[in-house]
């Protein structure tokens, strides 16, 4: 009976794992092994390289900067995701038909497509034509070209990736919420503690596994930013947005069509990645499965 049932799971699970597979783990294999070749877009005039793809990249300053903005980016939307969706976490805990229609709202914007949002939201933010540089005009203000801002850029596309993304960590953080017993409210009632107080210590310490994940996940996601990136500064100005995926595809499809070199930088990527995921697994989502 035990082996008839692990049959059943295998066929279930065999669709998930051919698609991880063909989409996943054999492009990883194959960018493992073009990282050590020189190799055109169309691979053609292939050569052995060894670690000279790797050496030059330890000497690339484009990689060190797009290492830096990567990092910045992915420091300015976590937190920023995370303290709002845990605010509305605490404001629509109950299940009534406005809070389940308000979480649905915000959750329309994650099912959208980031190009479609960025090419709005590039609009939006245009200090010439941009319905948002026409209301301040009409009060009397100029809106700066944010987007074209060294300083600036790289907060307005956090932002725009916030505003995006903040409805699927709220969705998770709520439905992990909703599934606390009221019995611990209701303890903390008779000691007194009010609604933030009950928040902070009753609902945080009871989704901590879920905050955790939605950690691991954002981070991941930040480390891998590229559409809006892509779509809203290009790496602009001065390569002041320039992350390591965006950086990638400049490498291996838009200036030098250098697949071997573009893909040593996304050997890298994994690495900064799965480093990164790995200490946040063992530091958060391993002390939150202890209890």
């Amino acid at each position: 009976m035990k082996n008839k049932n692990q049959k059943k799971a295998y066929f279930f699970l065999a669709p998930a794992m051919i698609i991880l597979t063909v989409f996943v783990f054999v492009p990883l294999v194959a960018a493992f092994i073009i990282s050590f070749f020189h190799m055109d877009i169309y691979m053609k005039n292939i050569s052995f390289a060894g670690f000279g793809n790797y050496f030059k990249m330890f000497h690339d300053l484009r990689v060190w900067n797009a290492t830096k903005n990567s990092m910045i980016f992915a420091l300015l939307e976590i937190p920023l995701q995370m303290v709002l969706a845990l605010f509305l976490t605490m404001l629509m805990i109950r299940n009534t038909r406005v809070h389940k229609f308000l979480r649905a709202s915000f959750y329309v914007p994650y099912v959208c497509s980031m190009t479609a949002i960025s090419i709005v939201w590039s609009m939006l933010l245009n200090p010439n034509s941009g319905m948002i540089a026409f209301v301040l005009r009409k009060q009397g203000v100029m809106m700066p070209d944010l987007l074209n801002n060294t300083k600036w850029a790289i907060v307005v596309v956090a932002m725009v990736t916030v505003w995006k993304g903040f409805g699927y960590t709220l969705t998770l953080l709520s439905a992990a919420a909703l599934d606390i017993p009221n019995s611990l409210y209701e303890a903390a009632e008779l000691d007194g503690a009010g609604n933030f107080a009950k928040f902070i210590y009753v609902t945080i310490p009871e989704i901590k596994n879920t905050i955790s994940f939605c950690l691991v996940t954002t981070l991941i996601a930040a480390l891998q930013a590229f559409d809006q990136i892509y779509v809203m500064t290009k790496g602009g100005p001065q390569n002041s947005t320039e992350t390591l995926v965006a950086y990638i595809y400049d490498r291996g499809f838009q200036t030098n069509h250098d697949l071997g070199y573009a893909s040593t930088i996304s050997v890298y990527l994994f690495f900064i990645i799965a480093v990164i995921t790995f200490v946040m697994r063992r530091y958060t989502l391993g002390k939150g499965s202890e209890k």
